[in-house]
């Protein structure tokens, strides 16, 4: 189980102790793996499909995936049929954790940016949260954060000094990329279309 945990090992554990005590009962322990591997399969059928297509492509001359392509096959989120759940599960306990901390200190040239990139990023993850859902233009407004927040992390990596805003950051990457690959899933085996011009 420790080699597959797509939302991280902790929310992974998280998730799937809802099944009950996964040290003591063996009928949940047995659900939990039945969980972990249809999502495993699911991701292996995604990236197997991934993997025929960009073989393909290469041999049209088109050697880079897509941005949306890298952000929903590679950053946070639970293939298969539990996606939904398990994104409202672990961004539930994320935010729980996350709107009780405190604004941690930042560089004070980016505070002002920092602090209304929290502000609207966290705007988005509370509808979310609230309403199981987030409509397309504000999952859009959200998809559109997730640069400023990896330029955040940026800034606030080591060496900077600011370990505390970098986790604070990170946290808000994680839900933010969760939501946003719940709310706009990517069609992974569908082919996109192939130039007939002659390069």
């Amino acid at each position: 189980m420790s080699m597959y945990c797509p939302v991280g090992f902790t929310a992974t554990w998280s998730w799937l102790s809802i099944t009950g005590d996964l040290r003591r009962d063996d009928a949940a322990l047995m659900a939990a793996l039945d969980r972990v591997e249809l999502s495993r399969d699911v991701w292996l059928a995604e990236m197997s499909a991934f993997a025929s297509r960009r073989r393909a492509e290469k041999n049209e001359h088109r050697r880079t995936p897509t941005q949306e392509e890298r952000r929903y096959l590679y950053r946070w989120r639970w293939p298969g049929p539990d996606g939904h759940a398990v994104t409202l599960h672990t961004v539930e306990n994320a935010w729980t954790e996350h709107r009780t901390a405190p604004f941690p200190p930042v560089p004070p040239a980016q505070k002002g940016d920092l602090v209304l990139l929290d502000a609207t990023v966290a705007g988005h993850i509370s509808t979310y949260l609230r309403n199981g859902q987030l409509d397309p233009p504000s999952a859009h407004a959200l998809l559109r954060c997730l640069t400023g927040l990896h330029e955040a992390l940026r800034l606030l990596g080591y060496p900077s000094g600011y370990d505390g805003a970098f986790q604070y950051f990170r946290r808000l990457l994680k839900m933010s990329e969760m939501v946003v690959n719940d709310v706009l899933p990517l069609d992974v085996a569908a082919p996109r279309p192939v130039s007939t011009v002659s390069s």
